[in-house]
């Protein structure tokens, strides 16, 4: 019993850990955009004030944060769609909270009549969310404290925030692979530390470790989706504006990175699997696990290059070097247990090699026993794949 509490304990530390990675380096990527908006925030409450002669204008604060948001990649679509629902939204409350008054049923009309309008105004989603949300937050306020603004108070200081926002959202620059970018050498990151895990329990046999990394599993799956969300907003943004146009191969690259990593994480998992359920009948199965080890600094290196946008040339040579060496025969072992899980280990460094840039007949080719053609030369006698099985036009 106390054996099973202290493995349970060290799972969660496990996930704790890289829960505690992921939020900083979050923070990390959202501090500049938070700052912007903060920055446009404070201006809309200066413009408000001393422009308009607005008392205490802090729905244009509000309404500028709101549209803005914490994210690098902001669509001035978007932004304005917040905006038009912010302003209609806090219009209703405010006409409801002076000619009904504050209740329960009046929160329920000023829902129904914002999402409405909002729905009616655009399409967008945004738009809809802020009618019916603003004109709650609105009617939540006391009713004397409306009268006090008068009728025509906040909705016009939100449509200064809205304004402030929209401009912020036009004329900073825009990075829209920035995210996805982060995103991407986090999952390789947190993907390498899955690695290391494995690699160390399957050398020695601690079955803990390698228990370890089916925790560490969950923090990659998080992280993974992520990705695969910012790289969908980023595809969207970049086809919505001509300007970006020029960033189209650098999406496509991102997307083609996602769908390899995902086929890494599976052999991954499967590596985990067998090899947990090996080394528990047979104890240390060193020399694969000292090939996990170098794939797993290779991945870091990829981590890296993936990062820092630039070809992945160290963990290229890694991953080759293992490749090489990725063979019972080249190792000498003869135990069935081993040549198995080798095989799951081979799949794994195709999937790293196609990630480096590689295609997956060069890939393929870079194994050990794998054929008696030099690296390199063309797969002729195998189908044509998807395009994720060409070499990365980039970094290939």
């Amino acid at each position: 019993m106390a054996r099973r509490s202290h493995s349970r304990v060290r799972r969660w530390g496990v996930f704790l850990l890289g829960e505690i990675r992921t939020g900083l380096r979050r923070v990390r990527g959202s501090f500049v955009p938070i700052a912007e908006s903060a920055l446009a925030a404070a201006l809309a409450w200066l413009f408000a004030e001393f422009v308009l002669g607005r008392q205490n204008p802090m729905f244009a604060s509000i309404a500028a944060f709101m549209c803005l948001g914490f994210k690098v990649d902001r669509v001035p679509r978007k932004v304005a769609e917040l905006g038009v629902g912010a302003t209609v939204g806090v219009l209703i409350g405010e006409v409801i909270a002076l000619t009904l008054h504050t209740g329960w049923w009046q929160m329920g009309i000023a829902l129904i009549s914002g999402a409405l309008v909002g729905r009616f105004l655009d399409r967008g989603d945004l738009t809809t969310m802020q009618g019916g949300v603003n004109a709650m937050v609105v009617v939540g306020m006391s009713y004397w404290q409306t009268l006090q603004g008068g009728f025509t108070a906040r909705w016009l200081d939100a449509i200064v925030g809205a304004l402030v926002a929209l401009v912020f959202a036009v004329l900073l620059p825009r990075h829209p692979t920035e995210r996805p970018r982060r995103y991407a050498a986090t999952t390789l990151s947190e993907l390498a530390e899955q690695l290391d895990m494995l690699g160390r329990g399957l050398i020695v046999g601690d079955v803990e470790e390698l228990a370890d990394a089916r925790e560490q599993r969950k923090v990659v799956t998080q992280v993974s989706n992520t990705w695969e969300t910012t790289v969908a907003t980023a595809r969207d943004v970049v086809a919505a504006n001509p300007s970006l146009w020029r960033q189209r191969g650098e999406v496509g690259e991102l997307q083609r990175l996602y769908r390899l990593t995902v086929r890494a994480q599976r052999s991954t998992y499967m590596l985990g699997r067998q090899g947990l359920s090996m080394a528990e009948e047979v104890g240390p199965l060193r020399e694969v696990g000292a090939l996990v080890l170098d794939a797993a600094r290779a991945t870091f290196a990829l981590s890296g290059a993936v990062g820092a946008w630039h070809q992945p040339e160290h963990a290229r040579s890694v991953l080759l070097g293992v490749a090489r060496r990725a063979s019972p025969g080249r190792l000498g072992i003869d135990e069935w247990r081993d040549i198995a899980l080798m095989s799951v280990v081979r799949a794994l460094i195709v999937d790293l090699l196609q990630i480096s840039g590689l295609s997956r007949v060069e890939a393929r080719d870079a194994l050990a026993e794998a054929t008696d053609r030099p690296y390199g030369e063309p797969e002729t006698d195998l189908p044509a794949s998807d395009s994720d099985d060409e070499a990365s036009p980039l970094w290939g």
